[in-house]
């Protein structure tokens, strides 16, 4: 009887070597299907990828503008292996803590709220998705711009409409949505719908600022690249907006201008202005000695 006890146990480890042999096979051939589409989407925006392993999942840092931000994916507890697909992007310009989530999103996906109070505001459309709480109401609703707001509706529909959260406090925008899709293109617009919310979030908290245009002509000798920082002495452009000269590459790299609170996509070619000479024409210079005023 020991021996065929013994027999019985080595099956039983044998069998359970093998099964978990196939679900590691199984997990590691759809975790090649998220590197994949992680690598497709650091292309689409220049960004670094770490590809995801055993015990890790993807991840991809990129620049926008002057920030930094990090696409990841993880597994939401308790859901039977759902994804959950999440965007943090830096944020210097706000000022306040807010949570914004779609009102059917499970108290899983939905962030801890203490400290924060329900904020009412009259579009009603959205109030009938979305549950705003924040620590200030009054900035809160400054920000909700018909911009902002449009921005997460679309979040919210893309690839279909799904629980979704966008959390902003005085550092960071994080957008997460329960996730199934490893197609690198679908996940891709996420990032891009994401980083426009952040654009209107930037353009919503800079709102008041005004920018001086002048019709005189301007020197550059001594201007520098917002972006890169050195001096302007070739391929220049301005923005139409604020007239901020940037040079043609660092221009196309950002996407636009990267004036703060500015948000320009148009750019023109400035002129140069030839260099005239000190000339003295003794015709034309007084006589005699100018009285003083009285």
């Amino acid at each position: 009887m020991p021996a065929v006890e013994c027999f019985v146990i080595a099956v039983i480890l044998f069998g359970s070597v093998i099964a978990m042999a196939i679900a590691t096979l199984a997990s590691a051939r759809g975790g090649g299907q998220w590197n994949e589409a992680f690598k497709h989407v650091a292309r689409r925006f220049h960004g670094t990828l770490h590809p995801g392993g055993w015990f890790s999942q993807p991840a991809v840092w990129m620049q926008h503008g002057e920030s930094h931000a990090r696409l990841t994916v993880t597994t939401l507890r308790g859901s039977g292996g759902e994804r959950l697909l999440q965007m943090t992007i830096q944020q210097r310009d706000l000022r306040t803590q807010c949570e914004i989530y779609y009102h059917q999103s499970r108290p899983a996906l939905v962030p801890p709220t203490r400290g924060l109070f329900a904020v009412e505001f009259d579009w009603e459309e959205f109030r009938r998705r979305w549950i705003v709480k924040a620590a200030d109401g009054d900035e809160v609703r400054h920000l909700l711009t018909d911009g902002v707001r449009l921005a997460i509706e679309q979040l919210w529909r893309h690839p279909l409409p799904g629980e979704t959260t966008i959390s902003l406090s005085p550092s960071w925008l994080v957008v997460r949505k329960l996730w199934n899709s490893p197609r690198g293109i679908d996940i891709e617009e996420f990032a891009e719908r994401t980083l426009m919310l952040s654009d209107q979030l930037h353009l919503a908290a800079a709102s008041g600022i005004e920018f001086v245009v002048s019709d005189q002509p301007q020197l550059l000798d001594e201007a520098r690249c917002g972006v890169c920082g050195d001096s302007l002495a070739q391929s220049v452009v301005v923005c139409r907006r604020c007239n901020t000269p940037h040079h043609r590459d660092c221009w196309d790299y950002g996407g636009g201008c990267a004036t703060y609170g500015c948000g320009g996509r148009e750019c023109f070619i400035p002129g140069v202005a030839p260099l005239a000479a000190p000339h003295w024409d003794a015709a034309t210079q007084p006589t005699e000695r100018p009285a003083k005023p009285r």
